[in-house]
């Protein structure tokens, strides 16, 4: 649910996520009364959670998300005159971390860089391939935390990694 709401979130779609969160509600209101053998135990799933009423969850406090809590996100229209064939680099790489195809890490931190690889100080482009880099290395004990990831042009990543070790480990980190 949660991957086709992202998706879907972008277009006009609040009274289809309404509809189906009624469809939802009905398919395990439906399976509740057939596990409790034609009665429904309304304590044993469904429980008020903050200040909505009726959330299906667990015992451990799992619930199961609505789409209607994905909020809408509407598409931004490009502005008047601008094109990418224009050196407006800034603008077309914050506009590439609002695009709902970008994955939400690279998102994150195109935001994070402010549209700019680190490495060489250039704009990122709609036709650059990225990558997301470890700033230290998880073969050096880098965690994979934002504070520890950069995003890179792809060749930029390249000349990075072959300089910082991390395609070969040293044997003292060897098991053996």
């Amino acid at each position: 649910m949660r991957g086709w709401t992202n998706y879907y979130s972008a277009v006009v779609s609040k009274r289809t996520f309404n509809k189906l969160d009624y469809l939802v509600y009905g398919k395990l209101r439906a399976w509740a009364r057939y596990r409790g053998k034609g009665s429904i135990n309304k304590e044993k799933y469904w429980k008020t959670v903050g200040n909505k009423n009726w959330c299906f969850s667990t015992e451990e406090g799992l619930t199961l998300r609505t789409h209607l809590e994905k909020p809408i996100s509407r598409h931004i229209k490009v502005k008047g005159k601008v094109s990418p064939y224009n050196g407006d680099w800034n603008y077309w790489s914050k506009r590439r971390g609002k695009y709902p195809g970008t994955p939400t890490r690279v998102a994150k931190l195109i935001k994070m860089q402010k549209g700019k690889c680190p490495h060489c100080g250039l704009h990122f482009t709609s036709e650059d391939l990225l990558e997301v880099d470890h700033i230290v290395p998880k073969s050096k004990g880098g965690k994979d935390t934002y504070s520890n990831l950069q995003l890179l042009h792809r060749h930029c990543h390249d000349t990075k990694t072959a300089y910082d070790g991390s395609l070969h480990k040293s044997h003292d980190d060897s098991p053996f």
